[in-house]
């Protein structure tokens, strides 16, 4: 092969790349961590709904998101299809997951403090969560990282081997 058809080869692989990590770089993202017989266990939720609401000062007023259950994804389909049972988040009674902001304090230019009530399997809990916002032209993206104790929810039972805590991630990208 001819050094200028390597050369053409590289250069559509690169560009073919860079057009598609630009289209995921604003894409938003539920996912999640816990660890099952101490082997990390990560997933993702492919079905939510998250809207932020700002002031006239761009400052974030509000925050409420729903995640359709069964939308729920960890790469094995019999895993997540016992995830949907009533041990765990009881999809055919409890077919979303929802949090709606209490309150919300602005830390910094870009940083909140925000309570929340979030309500899995008919359970509620009040948390307090940190929300980045980032704005650049028309979009704001929101990054969200925290933990909650699956057992305050009834999720997944007295299991000895699955761990209590959940490491949650969220990105959110909404137009301004």
């Amino acid at each position: 092969m001819k050094s200028s058809s390597i050369k053409y080869i590289v250069f559509i692989s690169f560009l073919l790349g860079s057009l598609i990590n630009s289209g995921a770089q604003n894409k938003s993202k539920i996912d999640f961590a816990i660890h099952n017989l101490g082997i990390q266990v990560d997933g993702h939720f492919n079905a939510f709904n998250i809207k932020a609401a700002f002031n006239s000062k761009d400052e974030l007023t509000s925050v409420y998101g729903s995640i359709t259950v069964n939308s729920i994804k960890t790469g094995i389909d019999s895993r997540d299809k016992h995830l949907l049972k009533e041990d765990y988040f009881d999809a055919t009674q409890h077919k979303n997951i929802l949090l709606n902001s209490q309150s919300i304090i602005k830390n910094t230019d870009n940083t909140y403090t925000v309570k929340v009530s979030l309500k899995i399997k008919g359970k509620s809990q009040v948390l307090t969560i940190p929300i980045n916002v980032v704005k650049k032209d028309d979009v704001c993206k929101l990054i969200s990282n925290f933990q909650i104790n699956r057992r305050d929810f009834k999720i997944g039972g007295g299991s000895l081997i699955l761990s209590k805590t959940v490491k949650i991630n969220v990105v959110h990208f909404q137009k301004l």
